[in-house]
């Protein structure tokens, strides 16, 4: 998901600017992938310290359920912490060193942003996911800010909104991996206060959700081809389609299921990433 999102921002630079620099490339991408690590981290520790990971024992799969490593004693919690704390510190140093190489304060702005969500998607004291923000905050993190902060290291500048237009379907495709998740998770989910959109919309309407929210990433890119001269390769992203549907369709098959549901998830995670990098190198043609 990360490197999809990298890969996207970038690219839409190259493309409206035909700006490229390669060590700003591989430093975004470091940089993100340290925050992801950080977040992935810290999502454990909490997930721990909220009795979250001890209460999901019928929807555990290899996507969802939590890593479960503090809970069966891999690491002990405090060196969890202590892990994330060093990945968000890598990450912040690449970029202090990215906003100083780029114009303005961007950079840095967008680097404190995502550490806000880093350790305020589940941890105190915001608890953005028992607010029934944490979809919102994903889709910031991994659209508007990774895309637009990666766009921004090589462009320097944002000359129209269609850098944000662009980095909609990240956003959307990485809160569809968060959302088909839930589903497994969502009695857990309940039992420590979190408001996940499947809570709150329920079983099937979050399946209606999911599908809308996917049909929104393939919108905005006849959007883009339309209006603002997107290459006509972009529209190659349809040959992802299929595994949207399938992933619904496993959804409403399997509700209960999740050994079945899991094939909802692996198609999500393949249309996250194959999206992504079709459209990504689409801009590159």
């Amino acid at each position: 998901m990360t490197i999809g999102a990298v890969l996207l921002g970038t690219a839409f630079a190259v493309w409206t600017t035909g700006q490229f620099s390669f060590l700003h490339f591989l430093l975004a991408l470091l940089g993100s992938c340290f925050f992801h690590i950080a977040t992935n981290v810290a999502n454990d520790y909490f997930d721990f310290k909220s009795g979250n990971d001890a209460a999901n024992v019928s929807g555990t799969t290899p996507f969802s359920g939590g890593s479960r490593m503090i809970l069966d004693g891999f690491v002990p919690a405090g060196q969890a912490l202590a892990v994330s704390l060093v990945f968000a510190v890598l990450g912040s140093i690449i970029g202090f060193y990215l906003n100083f190489a780029a114009k303005g304060n961007i950079v840095l702005l967008i680097g404190f942003l995502a550490l806000i969500f880093v350790y305020s998607y589940n941890g105190f004291p915001l608890r953005l996911v028992n607010r029934g923000l944490g979809e919102l905050a994903i889709f910031t993190a991994w659209g508007p800010l990774i895309v637009l902060g990666s766009y921004y290291v090589q462009a320097e500048s944002f000359q129209s909104y269609w850098p944000f237009i662009v980095s909609i379907p990240s956003g959307l495709l990485t809160t569809l991996v968060l959302l088909i998740n839930e589903f497994a998770d969502k009695d857990a989910d309940a039992s420590v206060g979190r408001k996940t959109w499947v809570i709150l919309f329920g079983l099937k309407n979050g399946l209606y959700l999911y599908l809308a929210l996917g049909l929104l990433c393939y919108a905005v890119v006849v959007l883009g081809v339309l209006f603002n001269n997107w290459p006509v390769w972009s529209l190659l992203v349809f040959v992802t389609v299929p595994l949207l549907f399938k992933a619904f369709q496993t959804g409403v098959r399997s509700l209960g299921n999740w050994t079945v549901f899991l094939g909802a998830v692996k198609a999500t995670i393949l249309m996250n990433f194959l999206f992504l990098v079709i459209l990504s190198v689409s801009f590159w043609i």
